[in-house]
């Protein structure tokens, strides 16, 4: 069970270490008026006074046995009749997972006076969804959305941008559209922060688990000191895609990707002439693994040459642990490579560093973790050539990426194989893609229906009435 709840007034629960004064006043009577008074309370505004509440929190839940995980000091974790129990930190906001969560926040009272208390609804922006009993046959319960930040946002956005409201789109972003090649009259400074604005808000949707929009805003955001007409044009264009589509959310679900089942892994080579001391490198002093498996799927992708101007390559990226999505990336690479190849490995590279991070994580917060993860690609050449031994580099300068590749799937945690560019998710992270792409790839993980739907929505994730509002533009 998961309970939620902040502090109240919570950095006046700490001390502070700076010298602050005040000169009493006569409300403090005739002996003190006019002399100084120290105060030792971490009041709001000084400098350090999220440091010392946040010392102050750590004795309080070491006290209660638990103890900061190695992955993510805000994460706290206690073993408790042979299972973990975890507190999770933001600030003052707290969230506990736990079979009994009450009696812990309940001793959290004994120090801290806590408000809200209760199974989370909306928590730092996001929407923690119980679903209908369609799902129940799929073991789904579940779900996480930022539709009520979405709709909060959008009136006031509307308004900054001087609009009545954003024109609707089904697409985040024009196929035709190149932002490094618009040479519109560039904004003026009052414009510039609300430029600036728009970004934030986007950046923190994508945060809250729209990835659909993340390379549109990714795009633009290279742009923030001193956007054109055309990308503020760009980004009203994103925000009228969100009103259109404000109803997408991650369905928490632990079966296994469909994906899995329809790959062929090379598995059987002899990887000790080439990378004879290759291992993965985890800590060990790790936790005792428990609970049911957790698989990690990682989809990888690259668009060559995006980039009109530099002619930089686009990496995307999207992790699934189990059959949910849980890390997105789409960012310009920092290299020019001259084929196809080179931004697929450089993309590989990448997508193995963060599987290595997300394999730390999980491992380290005690859960158990399959021997080894499977990455996915669609480039055939990139995949034999990381993932047969014999196979040679011709191109030196990828020698670093190659090998890094190379040594983890030797190492045994990752296993690399091709799949279709069809079904390839992290592709709408790499590029603008026509309707009918982009649809079906953001439908399966963003806009999922259950299999028992009577079919109210669309594959869209649109109701009728939805369909109805205002008229839409391609």
């Amino acid at each position: 069970m998961i309970v939620a709840g902040d502090v109240g007034n919570a950095y006046l629960n700490s001390r502070t270490k700076e010298m602050v004064f005040i000169i009493a006043g006569p409300e403090f009577g005739p002996k003190l008026r006019g002399k100084r008074l120290l105060v030792y309370k971490a009041l709001y505004g000084l400098k350090s006074s999220s440091a010392r509440f946040h010392e102050h929190l750590s004795v309080t839940l070491r006290k209660l046995g638990y103890r900061p995980s190695k992955a993510d000091p805000d994460l706290w974790i206690k073993e408790v009749d042979g299972h973990y129990e975890y507190i999770a930190r933001f600030v003052d906001d707290l969230i506990v997972f736990s079979k009994d969560p009450m009696s812990i926040m309940k001793e959290l009272e004994k120090t801290y006076i806590m408000k809200g208390v209760g199974k989370p609804q909306y928590y730092l922006g996001g929407d923690v969804i119980d679903l209908s009993p369609d799902w129940e046959k799929e073991n789904i319960d579940s779900a996480f959305s930022a539709e009520t930040y979405i709709c909060n946002a959008l009136p006031k956005l509307a308004k900054l941008c001087e609009v009545e409201d954003f024109k609707k789109y089904n697409i985040p972003s024009d196929e035709m559209y190149h932002p490094e090649m618009d040479e519109s009259p560039l904004l003026p400074p009052e414009k510039i922060s609300l430029y600036q604005s728009l970004l934030g808000s986007a950046n923190w949707i994508i945060t809250l688990g729209r990835f659909d929009i993340h390379y549109a805003v990714n795009t633009l955001s290279r742009y923030s000191m001193a956007p054109r007409e055309g990308h503020l044009k760009a980004m009203h264009r994103i925000f009228g895609y969100l009103r259109y589509k404000h109803k997408g959310k991650i369905v928490i679900d632990v079966s296994q990707p469909d994906i899995r089942n329809h790959v062929e892994i090379n598995t059987g080579h002899d990887w000790i002439e080439f990378y004879p001391d290759a291992e993965e490198n985890l800590p060990v002093d790790k936790p005792e693994p428990k609970g049911e498996l957790c698989t990690i799927t990682c989809y990888v992708d690259a668009d060559h040459a995006r980039d009109k101007l530099t002619r930089r390559s686009v990496t995307g990226i999207l992790m699934l642990l189990n059959n949910t999505p849980i890390s997105w990336y789409s960012k310009r690479q920092k290299t020019v490579e001259s084929s196809t190849y080179g931004s697929e490995l450089v993309a590989s590279r990448i997508a193995v560093e963060l599987i290595a991070a997300m394999r730390y994580f999980i491992t380290m917060v005690g859960c158990k973790l399959e021997p080894s993860s499977l990455m996915v690609g669609d480039n055939m050449a990139v995949v034999l050539n990381t993932t047969i031994p014999s196979s040679t580099i011709k191109k030196k300068h990828q020698s670093c990426n190659y090998h890094k590749v190379r040594e983890s799937i030797a190492a045994g945690f990752i296993n690399f194989a091709h799949i279709s560019s069809e079904d390839n998710m992290a592709d709408i992270l790499t590029k603008p893609l026509s309707r009918t792409i982009f649809d079906r790839l953001a439908t399966k993980y963003l806009f999922r229906k259950s299999k028992a739907a009577s079919g109210e929505v669309n594959d869209e994730g649109q109701t009728e009435l939805d369909k109805e509002q205002g008229k839409l533009e391609e």
